[in-house]
């Protein structure tokens, strides 16, 4: 079960402009929230064999490594201090400690270099157990979020996660489908109209719910579409291995280019199970599904 607004939040941070960067975007995030964040730092074995850990890690050395992380992102924040594989400490960091979201840092990948290495924001995406706030470019107030929908019901869990995050930060949503078939698209508006009208009625009157039909690839026209935009919503699926691995997911091919900051929703929770508190940042909280 998630929720929106996010109690806790999980941020990797290693130092970089990168993760400063994710720091930022999440203690405005947990301000406006009112969420606890913690931070987590993994230093990588050496060559990527996890035999043994790297002789930096000594007591002497993650003191230090504490004392450095903290000087930057205040004193009274939790630090964790980890070695092995980034990616999957992370997400079995957060497996344990079950926060309701985890912030990381992009700076994206294009070509053969993204194939070789990969990049940890994705890899963070496509295992985790709660959304991942992939930030990117300066913060700023949340006043429009963009969610693209294609009508399936994976869809919605994103759909959904939107919305509540729009009514929670008093921002509009922005609801798009992109289409290279308009012809058998059929009447687009009106299903991204019935769509809308599914949410529940309190909640589709505080995100304030805008569509837009768009002809053309799915990837061009959600960047299109995100000028004007303070975040994306996309859901984290998967379609073909063979072809994601050398195209990526939708998802992954908005992030390497957006320029603001992507959050991508898992497949594995359900609409159903959403949790939307009953104000901007507190109240009571309800199950949000679609009808």
């Amino acid at each position: 079960m998630i929720r929106f607004p996010p109690k806790k939040i999980l941020v990797a941070y290693d130092l970089s402009d990168v993760s400063r960067t994710a720091w930022k975007h999440a203690a405005a995030l947990g301000k406006e929230c009112g969420a606890a964040l913690e931070v987590v730092y993994v230093e990588p074995w050496q060559g990527g064999v996890d035999v043994m850990p790297p002789t930096t890690l000594t007591p002497a050395g993650v003191a230090e490594l504490r004392g450095a992380i903290s000087a930057k992102v205040g004193e009274g924040v939790k630090v964790n201090v980890l070695h092995g594989d980034p990616a999957r400490r992370i997400i079995a960091h957060a497996r344990l400690h079950r926060p309701d979201m985890i912030v990381v840092g992009t700076r994206g990948r294009k070509g053969l270099k993204r194939a070789l290495l990969g990049s940890t924001a994705e890899a963070v995406i496509r295992s985790s157990p709660v959304p991942v706030l992939a930030a990117r470019g300066s913060v700023r107030d949340i006043r429009s979020i963009l969610a693209p929908v294609n009508f399936t019901p994976y869809a919605e869990h994103g759909f959904a996660y939107a919305a509540a995050a729009a009514a929670v930060l008093s921002a509009q949503l922005k609801v798009l489908h992109v289409t290279d078939d308009p012809v058998w698209s059929g009447n687009l508006q009106y299903r991204l109209s019935n769509l809308i009208h599914r949410l529940p009625g309190e909640l589709r009157k505080r995100c304030r719910a805008q569509s837009q039909a768009a002809v053309g690839g799915a990837v061009k026209g959600i960047l299109k579409a995100m000028r004007g935009q303070d975040w994306i919503v996309l859901v984290a699926h998967r379609k073909s291995l063979l072809k994601d691995a050398f195209l990526g997911t939708t998802l992954e091919q908005v992030l390497r280019r957006s320029t603001i900051p992507v959050l991508a929703v898992p497949l594995a929770h359900r609409a159903a199970h959403l949790l939307v508190a009953g104000g901007k940042t507190a109240g009571r909280e309800r199950s949000l599904s679609l009808k």
